[in-house]
C-alpha cells in the first residue's frame, strides 16, 4: 500500500493517492469503532455488576433499619413506663423486670450502619459515570446523603444518653443493677416479651419506684428522653422509606438494562 501511495505521488496520480488515503482512514475508523464497541460492552457489564451490588447492599440495609424502628419503639415503651411509675409507683410491680431495665435503658439509641461500600467505590473511582440513568444516581445520593446528614446529630443523642445515666444513678440498688446486667444485659425485640412476663421475688421494686419519685431532675428529664425516642423512630422511618424507594428504583433499572442490552 505504501508503495502504491509513493508511486501515485511520483506519477501525480492523485486519484490513486486519494483512494489509498481513504482506505487507510476507513481502516483506522473501523478499528476505532471496534474498540469503542468492545469498551461499550465492557462498561455495560460493569454497570450491571454495580447495579446488582447496590441492590444487594440496600436489601441488606432494610432489615437493620426495620430492627432499629422496632428497638426504638421498645425504648419508647420504657420511657412511658417510667413516666407512669412517677404517677403510680405500684405500676412498677406489674412489670418489675421491665421497670428495672427501663431506669437505665430508656434513653438508649441505635443507628444502623448502612452498607455503602459499593456506592463509595463508585464515587472514589469515577465509575459512577457508568450508570447511565441520572435518576438512579440521584436516588442513591439522596439515600446515602440523608443518612450522612443525620449523623451530625449523633453527639446530641449521646449527650442525652449520658445525662440520663447521671440522673438515673442511684435509683436502682446495686443488687438490682447486677440483676439486670447479669440476667438481661440489654432489652431487645428478642427478649422483651419474656422481660414483660417475668417476675422476680425479693427485688424490692417498689423501693426503686419511690427513689425515682424522689428525683425531680430525673422526672423532669423523662419528657426529653421520650421526645428523643419519637424523633429516632421518625428518622428511622424516613431512612426506611428512602431504602425501599432506592431498592425499587434499582430493581426497575436492572430490568430495563437487562431488556435493552
Amino acid at each position: 500500500m505504501l508503495q502504491r501511495f509513493a508511486s501515485g505521488v511520483r506519477r501525480h496520480d492523485w486519484f490513486t493517492v486519494v483512494i489509498e488515503v481513504l482506505v487507510v482512514m476507513l481502516g483506522l475508523l473501523l478499528a476505532f469503532q471496534l474498540d469503542r464497541w468492545r469498551d461499550g460492552i465492557a462498561e455495560r457489564h460493569q454497570e450491571r455488576t454495580y447495579i446488582n451490588r447496590l441492590i444487594v447492599d440496600v436489601e441488606f440495609d432494610i432489615p437493620d433499619i426495620e430492627y432499629a424502628i422496632t428497638l426504638q419503639t421498645l425504648r419508647l415503651e420504657l420511657v412511658d413506663l417510667l413516666m407512669t411509675v412517677v404517677l403510680d409507683p405500684a405500676a412498677a410491680s406489674k412489670e418489675p423486670i421491665v421497670f428495672l431495665g427501663a431506669v437505665n435503658q430508656a434513653a438508649y439509641t441505635f443507628t444502623p450502619v448502612l452498607t455503602s461500600h459499593t456506592f463509595e467505590n463508585l464515587r472514589s473511582t469515577g465509575d459512577l459515570r457508568l450508570i447511565r440513568d441520572e435518576s438512579v444516581k440521584d436516588v442513591m445520593f439522596e439515600y446515602y446523603g440523608f443518612d450522612e446528614s443525620q449523623r451530625q446529630f449523633r453527639p446530641l443523642q449521646l449527650d442525652t444518653e449520658f445525662r440520663h445515666f447521671e440522673l438515673a444513678a442511684g435509683v436502682l440498688s446495686h443488687e438490682q443493677e447486677a440483676f439486670i446486667q447479669d440476667d438481661w444485659r440489654m432489652f431487645s425485640p428478642n427478649n422483651f416479651a419474656a422481660a414483660k412476663a417475668g417476675q422476680h421475688e425479693n427485688m424490692n421494686v417498689l423501693a426503686a419506684a419511690k427513689r425515682l419519685q424522689a428525683r425531680p431532675e430525673f422526672i423532669a428529664w423523662l419528657p426529653y428522653v421520650r421526645d428523643l425516642q419519637l424523633e429516632q423512630i421518625d428518622v428511622h422511618q424516613m431512612r426506611l422509606d428512602r431504602a425501599r424507594g432506592a431498592l425499587e428504583t434499582l430493581n426497575d433499572y436492572a430490568q430495563k438494562i437487562h431488556a435493552t442490552d
